[in-house]
């Protein structure tokens, strides 16, 4: 559409908006602002941890989950504490020196810290340690005192570490240097020295407890306080080693004291919404109600929300849009994908019609049975028709009820809570009913809530894990579960397909195949899958396990499956790969 300026001229229009990429840095870095006030919550923190300096050493733990913005306080903690003369600060990012000896890692981050002639001091003293330091090291550590502090810690740290007996003197070394560079303060309210930790609760197991026993055995010396970054759950698990008792009793050895970081406020939320949503140029995009399920269904977790709407500038920037689809629906399917994976991937991958469809038109019947709102007479004879159900002679309130009841037997068994759910309903009602649009967004880039690849992803990698399966798989459609045997003969299963009952039966003699997988509606008969299956079973052709891969799970269909003696109904093919896997194994 042409666009014109209020003189008349034409106005040049990109093919795309200018949508941008939101960083992952913490506030204060890569021009991300504090949209969560996260400075107000450091200035009582810095001011509680000034007031206590007397009574360090001691470890303060910022307590949250991942992407809760633990990184963000601590920086904001360290600009704080930056504004008193006598405390300095130094980081160390358990996660990213994850290579390195966490010991010998944190151990030099804190001795760097302190100044020049208290490392000299430290030098001499060491050197007095006769029954530690032999006279070649003693030569090693005299000469690299002279060439600056990383040399002369390394050189230290060499000497130290060289055995047992030598490592037992590190505390003593510490404790000894902390105390010079805490006397050498012109301060009357006395040094302080703030260790940061970040990303701990990222790190392997024994890196955390690695770095745990060197903040109790090591560090724990006047003058230092240690404020991690962690999920404290996370680390109770890991020192626990999944006793989480242990680990609460060892942890409480170590930290004094711990902020849990809350979830943001509606107000708050809504600020870092906003604020996001301008950042990346998509505010445009994003109604009340869209907002709303965005922060509600992310848990308010900025990270999450920061991804989210990275996925929708990611995919625009790909050209994952066209025809009568648009921006702005666009947007809205990878909410829907996002935050109802279940329901998109049914409505995307289902061969049974148009799922997103049949569930309004549920829905428009159970308000009218429930509240009086008479539906388009249109939807309600679609409801009725592709479900089975006759629909009531009469309008009262009881052969509507009844009516609905029978309804909900043959629809998938999500269907009545999504319906609950005024956010989702407004969500799907707002998009396009034309699905067929949505299937070209069917294999998503971003991994979250991903639907099963289609066939032209890459080959599966060849493993043993079906080694001895056999396994029978009838379906009309070859597109749906071709992924699924794919999997399956690359790891060692052997596999035939059948379309129909006969060529299944045909195929059974010669495969004798120790499960089965069907799918349940062929064509215009939708209760195909269980007709055959109860046909095997009468005539002896087979009597093993047996699973349904289907395009709906409905209540009817699960007690049709268990009449059957099948092991289950499922849309996700993940659950009919770890089924197929607990059959191989038993072999």
């Amino acid at each position: 559409m042409t666009v014109f300026d209020d003189d008349g001229y034409t106005v040049a229009e990109s093919a795309r908006p200018a949508f941008a990429v939101l960083n992952d840095s913490p506030v204060g870095e890569g021009g991300n602002e504090d949209l969560l006030e996260s400075t107000v919550t450091a200035g009582n923190l810095a001011e509680l941890i000034l007031a206590s300096r007397a009574a360090a050493p001691f470890t303060v733990a910022i307590d949250a989950g991942w992407g809760m913005g633990k990184s963000s306080l601590l920086r904001r903690l360290d600009a704080e504490l930056g504004k008193d003369p006598a405390v300095s600060t130094v980081w160390f990012n358990a996660w990213t020196s994850e290579r390195a000896d966490a010991v010998e890692g944190l151990i030099k981050s804190v001795l760097l810290s302190f100044d020049r002639n208290v490392l000299r001091r430290a030098v001499r003293g060491t050197l007095r340690r006769k029954h530690v330091v032999g006279a070649v090291r003693a030569v090693s550590l005299v000469a690299s005192s002279f060439f600056g502090l990383g040399a002369a810690v390394d050189a230290m740290w060499r000497t130290l570490a060289v055995d047992a007996k030598a490592r037992n003197e590190i505390k003593a070394v510490v404790h000894e240097m902390a105390q010079n560079w805490l006397a050498k303060g012109s301060s009357g309210r006395g040094r302080l020295l703030v260790v940061f930790i970040d990303d701990l609760d990222r790190c392997s197991d024994q890196r955390i407890f690695e770095v745990c026993e060197t903040i109790k055995l090591y560090l724990d010396v006047p003058g230092v306080v240690f404020v991690l970054a962690c999920d404290q759950a996370v680390l109770w698990q890991a020192v626990g080693r999944d006793r989480v008792a242990d680990g609460v009793r060892y942890l409480e050895k170590i930290i004094q004291v711990s902020y849990p970081i809350p979830p943001p406020s509606s107000i708050l939320a809504r600020n870092l919404v906003d604020g996001y949503l301008l950042r990346s140029g998509t505010a445009h995009l994003f109604d009340d109600a869209m907002k709303k399920l965005l922060i509600e269904r992310t848990g308010r977790n900025p990270r999450r929300i920061k991804r989210l709407i990275n996925s929708f500038v990611l995919e625009h920037h790909l050209g994952r849009i066209g025809g009568d689809l648009g921006t702005e629906n666009l947007v809205k399917i990878i909410l829907l994908r996002h935050f109802y994976p279940e329901f998109y991937n049914m409505v995307v991958l289902s061969p049974e019609g148009d799922l997103a469809q049949r569930f309004l038109d549920y829905h428009d019947f159970r308000e009218y049975v429930r509240h009086g709102t008479r539906p388009d007479p249109g939807r309600r004879a679609r409801l009725f028709a592709v479900t089975g159900v006759k629909p009531p002679a009469n309008e009262t309130k009881a052969e509507l009820t009844e009516a609905l009841e029978e309804v909900v037997q043959e629809l998938p068994v999500s269907f009545p809570e999504l319906a609950k759910d005024r956010e989702f309903v407004a969500l799907l009602r707002s998009l396009p009913m034309a699905t067929a649009q949505w299937r070209r967004l069917r294999a998503p880039l971003v991994a979250d809530s991903a639907p099963y690849p289609p066939t032209s992803v890459q080959e599966p990698q060849r493993t043993d894990r079906f080694f001895g399966l056999r396994v029978l798989w009838i379906d009309d459609e070859s597109e749906g579960p071709a992924y699924l045997m794919n999997t399956l003969r690359a790891g060692g299963a052997r596999v035939e397909a059948a379309r129909n009952r006969e060529e299944a039966v045909e195929i059974l003699p010669r495969l004798r195949p120790n499960a089965l997988v069907s799918d349940i509606r062929r064509e215009d008969d939708p209760q195909a899958g269980f007709t055959d299956l109860r046909y095997l079973r009468e005539q002896g052709l087979y009597q093993g396990p047996a699973f349904f891969y289907t395009g709906q799970v409905t209540p009817a269909r699960l007690a049709q499956a268990e009449q059957l003696g099948a092991d289950g109904v499922t849309t996700d093919p993940g659950e009919v790969l770890a089924w197929l896997t607990r059959i191989a194994e038993r072999l």
